[in-house]
């Protein structure tokens, strides 16, 4: 029988984006993970977290300040297309 090693991954803000109506905000994120990947992450909470702020993935949960989060689902991508895609992101 086969142990499940147990996953864990940091993700450090690079930059954020403010979009949406102005009674609907949401943010967008440049992230950088401690695997050397980028993604754009989206909270499916509407939080918006700040350049600098890190984010922790435990197994299969993620967390922001020991408090857990759902982030919507992303893809892994180089650093130079996850600043292109934040500059161009649209609603």
């Amino acid at each position: 029988m086969k142990t499940r090693k147990a996953v864990f991954i940091e993700g450090h803000i690079v930059a954020n984006r403010r979009l949406g109506e102005t009674c609907q905000p949401f943010c967008i994120h440049s992230v950088m993970f401690s695997n050397g990947k980028y993604a754009i992450v989206r909270a499916d909470s509407g939080i918006c977290f700040n350049p600098g702020d890190i984010i922790q993935r435990y197994d299969c949960e993620w967390f922001f300040h020991d408090q857990k989060i759902h982030l919507l689902p992303f893809q892994y991508i180089k650093e130079n297309e996850s600043l292109r895609q934040l500059s161009e992101y649209e609603t």
